[in-house]
């Protein structure tokens, strides 16, 4: 007697190798962080600071609309001390501010993003002190904690 193998048997076999050959992979996107004045890594910060040394500049109170892996974007509070007559004494100015993180670099073992450009939100300019130099249309800087 002649055995033979049900057709079914093998279209459920063809069938399930080539559902399992098309389903698609998902990969997610490394984690990026940022990282203030040598603090911690931390994901969408609350705040970062411009000058380490006295933190007399730098962006507050940051709510992220993006936090991706190769770029970030918020909106806060930009400020600025005037350090007139003294940094102790200065006034504080402040702004309502677009803050973009980009400039993905791998160091220490992680993702950071590590260029910081702070814009005036849409129709608004700087509150700038006034002693100092004109007033930008932007503010840029690098987090370099670990590049100096």
């Amino acid at each position: 007697m002649r055995r033979t193998t049900p057709l079914a048997l093998i279209f459920a076999l063809l069938f399930g190798t080539i559902v399992v050959a098309e389903i698609p992979t998902a990969t997610a996107s490394p984690t990026s962080f940022y990282n203030d004045c040598g603090a911690a890594a931390v994901v969408k910060p609350k705040s970062i600071t411009q000058f380490c040394a006295d933190a007399g500049a730098g962006v507050t109170n940051i709510k992220w609309s993006s936090w991706a892996s190769k770029r970030a974007k918020g909106s806060g509070t930009y400020y600025i001390n005037s350090c007139d007559p003294s940094c102790v004494s200065g006034k504080i100015y402040k702004s309502s501010v677009v803050v973009e993180l980009s400039g993905l670099t791998k160091t220490h073992g992680k993702n950071y993003l590590m260029k910081v450009t702070v814009l005036p939100a849409p129709g608004k300019s700087f509150n700038w002190p006034p002693k100092m130099n004109a007033r930008p249309a932007s503010v840029k800087w690098i987090t370099d904690f670990w590049q100096g």
